[in-house]
C-alpha cells in the first residue's frame, strides 16, 4: 500500500472521528422546539397544554394553520384555529410539522456539490416525506406510522448537513468521481456517509430509535430492523429521484426499486407502478405546501 494511500485513510479516520465524537457539530433544535416536542412526548398531556404552549409562537402557529389548510392535505373544511389545527393533525401531525418549520432551515443550504439545485435538498425531502406517508397509509401501517414515516421522509438526508462541509473540500479539484453512488463517494472521501451522520444527528434531537435506525439503513438493503419502515423511505427516496425535483439536470440518482422491498410491503409490481403514479401529485403539492410553510 503506497503513502498517499495510507495517508488518506489517516485522514478519513481522523475526519469520521471528528463528525462521531464532536457533537457541537450538530446543530440543536430551537429551545421552545424542544419545549415542544417535550410536551408532546408526554402520555399525560392535553390538547389544551399543547394549545397553551403553541399560543406563543404565532409565526409558527400561522405556518401551521397554513399548512393545514393547503390542498396536501385536501380537507373539504377550513381550520381556523389552534384547537382545530391540533384535533384535525393529532399529536403526532403536530410534531410532524413542528419538525418540518424547525429543520427547513438546515435543509435549504447550499447542497450543491450533492447535485442540488437551490434549496433542492429541501424540495427532495418534501418529496420523500409526502410519498412516505401516502406508502404508510396505502400499506395500512396506521397513523402513528405514517407520520413517523413523514418524519423520517423528511430527514432522511439531513447527515449531508454534517458532511457537506468536507464533501465540498475533499471534491475540490475532483471530476471523476460526480456518477458514483453518494453514500460510496462519502465514504471513499470522508470516512462515514449521509446516513451514519443521520442517525447521529436524530439522535442528538432526541427523536425515536426507529427514525434514527431507518435514516441510517435506508441505502442498506442488507439492514434487519424495522424492514416496512426502511423499505417505505427507501421506495419513496427513489421515487422522488425518478422524479427529480430539487436536482439540477442530469445530477438526480438513477432510482432503484428493490423488489425485496416491494415484498416487504406485499405490493405487486402492477400495484407499485399504479402507485408510483398517484405520488406523482401528491408530491408537487407536498413541496408547495412545504415551501410556503418553511419560508
Amino acid at each position: 500500500m503506497s503513502n498517499s494511500t495510507l495517508s488518506n485513510l489517516a485522514l478519513q479516520e481522523k475526519t469520521r472521528r471528528e463528525i462521531l465524537h464532536k457533537s457541537d457539530l450538530i446543530p440543536p433544535l430551537p429551545d421552545f422546539v424542544v419545549r415542544l416536542l417535550a410536551l408532546l412526548n408526554r402520555p399525560e398531556t392535553e390538547p389544551q397544554d399543547l394549545e397553551r404552549q403553541l399560543q406563543s409562537d404565532q409565526v409558527l402557529v400561522a405556518k401551521m394553520l397554513a399548512m393545514v389548510n393547503s390542498p396536501f392535505y385536501g380537507l373539504n373544511r377550513s381550520v381556523r384555529t389552534i384547537k382545530d389545527a391540533v384535533m384535525v393533525l393529532g399529536f403526532r401531525g403536530v410534531r410532524s410539522l413542528v419538525l418540518a418549520t424547525s429543520t427547513a432551515r438546515f435543509l435549504q443550504r447550499d447542497y450543491g456539490c450533492y447535485g442540488h439545485d437551490q434549496k433542492g435538498l429541501w424540495a427532495h425531502a418534501a418529496c420523500v416525506a409526502a410519498a412516505a406517508k401516502h406508502l404508510a397509509r396505502t400499506c395500512k401501517l396506521g397513523p402513528d406510522a405514517a407520520e413517523a414515516l413523514f418524519v423520517a421522509g423528511l430527514l432522511h438526508d439531513i447527515g449531508k448537513l454534517l458532511l457537506v462541509p468536507y464533501l465540498n473540500d475533499a471534491l475540490r479539484g475532483r471530476t471523476t468521481t460526480a456518477t458514483m453512488p453518494t453514500t460510496e463517494l462519502e465514504a471513499r472521501l470522508i470516512g462515514i456517509d449521509h446516513t451514519e451522520a443521520g442517525s447521529l444527528v436524530a439522535a442528538k434531537w432526541n427523536l425515536s430509535t426507529e427514525i434514527q435506525e431507518v435514516l441510517k439503513a435506508h441505502h442498506d438493503a442488507t439492514a434487519m430492523g424495522h424492514p416496512q419502515s426502511i423499505a417505505i423511505v427507501r421506495l419513496a427516496d427513489a421515487a422522488a429521484h425518478e422524479r427529480g425535483i430539487g436536482y439540477l439536470p442530469g445530477r438526480a440518482p438513477a432510482p432503484v426499486f428493490l423488489p425485496n422491498d416491494l415484498a416487504t410491503l406485499g405490493l405487486l409490481p402492477a400495484a407499485w407502478d399504479a402507485l408510483r403514479q398517484e405520488l406523482r401529485p401528491i408530491m408537487t403539492e407536498a413541496v408547495a405546501a412545504l415551501d410556503s410553510f418553511a419560508s
